[in-house]
């Protein structure tokens, strides 16, 4: 019996590569210190959160930014984020 491809509206997008949540101490250092990265970009700020993005594509990190503004978004609706 073959199985049974998902249907459209319960595919998920998969990301294999995720952003690797650092303090801003480590941050800081990767800025002054990285030599290697798959894109030109080293790290990311997102209000106070900071993240290794070394090994993303950057598509991969437009992705990765477009997701914590969603994130950003759904907990500022849901009251469980402060605007200010």
């Amino acid at each position: 019996m073959a199985a049974k491809a998902p249907s459209p509206a319960r595919v998920l997008k998969t990301h294999y590569k995720v952003r690797k949540p650092i303090t801003e101490a480590e941050a800081r250092y990767l800025i002054a210190h990285a030599t290697t990265s798959s894109n030109e970009w080293v790290v990311i700020q997102h209000y106070d959160k900071w993240f290794d993005v070394r090994g993303l594509t950057e598509a991969e990190v437009a992705d990765t930014l477009d997701a914590l503004d969603r994130e950003r978004a759904a907990n500022l609706s849901s009251g469980m984020a402060n605007p200010h």
